[in-house]
């Protein structure tokens, strides 16, 4: 397990209740660096970046899916996945090269003026 990866708030929910309990999780593969982004027009830079986030996030969510886990939603302006899966299989997944970081998910709050 690569701990690195792993959220602290997803580590201590990995530690608690049973492996086969199932869990809703980030799967952050990161935004492509600036050359792998083509296009004159904004619309052709958006779908470079869609096209860029396909080819990044495409193995991460065949890996989900052999492990048993479920793709439910997908975000390519800010480069994650969010998946459901088996606790036993989080750690193989934080093994995969394409995966940056591993999640809960939670809810964002505005900042305090």
């Amino acid at each position: 397990m690569r701990s690195d990866k792993i959220s602290r708030s997803l580590a201590v929910s990995l530690e608690g209740s049973g492996p086969e309990d199932w869990l809703d999780l980030i799967v952050e593969v990161g935004t492509p660096a600036p050359q792998e982004v083509s296009g004159s027009c904004r619309a052709e830079k958006i779908a470079s970046l869609k096209d860029a986030f396909a080819r990044r996030a495409g193995p991460v969510m065949d890996r989900i899916r052999c492990l048993g886990g479920e793709v439910t939603e997908q975000a390519w302006i800010n480069g994650s996945l969010r998946a459901r899966m088996l606790k036993r299989t989080i750690p193989d997944l934080s093994e995969e090269s394409s995966v940056a970081r591993l999640d809960l998910p939670h809810k964002i709050l505005a900042e305090a003026k």
